[in-house]
């Protein structure tokens, strides 16, 4: 029973906390706001037109560039090419046994 006690005493003090922790940082949040309207920060924007717009640089930015058509033509055999390299150079990239200075190889 007196572990109930001290819970129920321990929950009551936490909300009282947390209570009191929203209202200090509500009233300092309420307290920020009325000096902010108080006290402008940015100052009133300056209404200027805007610039001319030229329509032929938008429809050149907009139309896609022209691809060419042979683009694609060297690609099977670059694979190809890329496949014999790697097999003709694929023993160079086997590691050499371990040297330890002293002992002689076999």
């Amino acid at each position: 029973m007196d572990l109930f006690i001290k819970a129920i005493v321990a929950f009551c003090i936490g909300a009282a906390a947390i209570y009191g922790a929203q209202t200090l940082w509500l009233s300092s949040v309420r307290q920020q706001i009325v000096t902010a309207e108080r006290t402008p920060i940015m100052p009133a924007a300056e209404v200027k037109p805007l610039p001319k717009l030229d329509a032929s640089n938008v429809v050149k930015g907009l139309q896609p560039p022209k691809l060419d058509p042979n683009i694609g033509k060297n690609i099977p055999m670059g694979a190809i090419n890329r496949q014999i390299n790697q097999s003709i150079y694929a023993g160079k990239m086997v590691p050499l046994p371990p040297r330890i200075p002293g002992v002689r190889g076999r």
